[in-house]
């Protein structure tokens, strides 16, 4: 079956609450239709990535966020915080989700494979 890409994107705060109560490069949990992710402020935009680690399925909630980078705290293996490319030595690629600010409202794109013939709305 052929499948396509469809990004759909969930409301996750208002850009008021996100500067006022979001303390820079601190890690907050987050559920996202069901998913744990992580979702970080870094240099005053909104990141959000999965919140296990790829390279051993570790949760990155106690990691270290710094220069772009969210740090394993099991292993200390770096992900960038724009495209979860491994800066270490694993080879495996964090989740990154695109965001975008639309009507002061923050939203998390969540990608979603649909049958071609189906139109999402």
């Amino acid at each position: 079956m052929f499948f396509k890409t469809h990004v759909r994107w969930v409301e996750l705060i208002s850009k008021f609450k996100f500067q006022g109560n979001y303390i820079e490069n601190q890690i907050y949990p987050v559920n996202i239709d069901g998913r744990s992710c992580l979702v970080t402020k870094h240099q005053m935009d909104l990141r959000v990535f999965d919140d296990t680690c790829p390279n051993q399925e570790i949760s990155l909630r106690e990691g270290l966020c710094k220069e772009g980078q969210i740090i394993c705290p099991w292993h200390k293996y770096a992900f960038c915080l724009e495209s979860g490319k491994d800066l270490s030595s694993s080879g495996t690629v964090l989740k990154v989700y695109h965001t975008k600010l639309e009507n002061d409202y923050l939203y998390v794109g969540i990608e979603e494979g649909l049958p071609f013939w189906i139109n999402p709305v």
